[in-house]
């Protein structure tokens, strides 16, 4: 398993397909529908196995001067329980660190609050239901040095 930041086109528009095919794909919502106009001042991570093949993605970007969110968080179904959410969360948080960033923030689906809860993030609320369907909730981090 490897972490490593997309550093071409080819790698970007790999990247993006996979975010569009685990988050936005299975609600039919089109393509396109996976990027913000936060894509060009974040800091965006993909995970790959020994073929190559994105297993998983994630981004942070900064909402002030102390504080960053993590977008856009998927893992493939079969690469799940392995770790990669780990590393990929890991490598976002010391993105952060090195940013001077003290504080991560997101909204994580219900189904994966756990997840984040096993890194010691807070929930803080209730956030959107994206297309009506899935409920997330607002978590944070405090980070430390």
């Amino acid at each position: 398993m490897k972490i490593l930041q997309p550093v071409n086109s080819n790698d970007m528009n790999a990247y993006f397909h996979f975010r569009w095919k685990l988050l936005r794909a299975p609600w039919d919502q089109p393509i396109g529908s996976e990027k913000d106009e936060f894509e060009e001042s974040a800091f965006h991570i993909m995970a790959t196995d020994d073929q190559d093949i994105i297993v998983g993605v994630g981004r942070i970007h900064p909402t002030d001067t102390t504080t960053a969110q993590i977008r856009y968080m998927a893992v493939s179904p079969e690469s799940r329980n392995q770790g990669v959410g780990s590393m990929i969360i890991n490598a976002l948080e010391y993105q952060a660190r090195s940013e001077n960033i003290s504080k991560l923030v997101l909204n994580a689906r219900d189904s994966a609050v756990g997840f984040y809860q096993q890194h010691n993030y807070q929930s803080t609320g209730k956030a959107n239901t994206l297309y009506n369907r899935i409920p997330h909730t607002q978590m944070q981090k405090e980070l430390r040095y």
